[in-house]
């Protein structure tokens, strides 16, 4: 009866690890879907994403008349930062495009130097 006892308790804990795994990999296609719908959404851009804004945003700037809400934000962003208030900047865009901190503030940055 020891025997079975034993085997049933290491049978537990498998089970028990097992369905943390199983909730952890839900998780990570939980967090997959959403940056898919972001993808299809047009915004391209997840808050994890690595793009290089100094780069995005000079073209940003320059971008044809399909793109006016994108344009639209950058001139507002440029307004903030030409005021001083470069932390309003990446705020305001953090909301519009729900980005990290990082990413915002190295978007600004790069609409800084342009």
């Amino acid at each position: 009866m020891e025997i079975n006892t034993v085997i049933l308790i290491v049978l537990l804990l498998l089970v028990l690890v097992l369905t943390i795994r199983v909730l952890s990999l839900q998780s990570q296609l939980n967090e997959l879907k959403r940056d898919v719908e972001r993808i299809e959404n047009g915004t391209g851009m997840t808050p994890r994403s690595n793009v290089n804004y100094s780069s995005l945003a000079s073209t940003l700037s320059s971008a044809p008349d399909t793109q006016t809400e994108l344009s639209r934000l950058d001139h507002e962003l440029l307004e903030l930062i030409q005021q001083g208030q470069k932390i309003k900047a990446i705020k305001k865009l953090r909301e519009a495009r729900d980005l990290s901190l990082k990413d915002a503030k190295d978007y600004v940055d790069a609409l800084d130097r342009t």
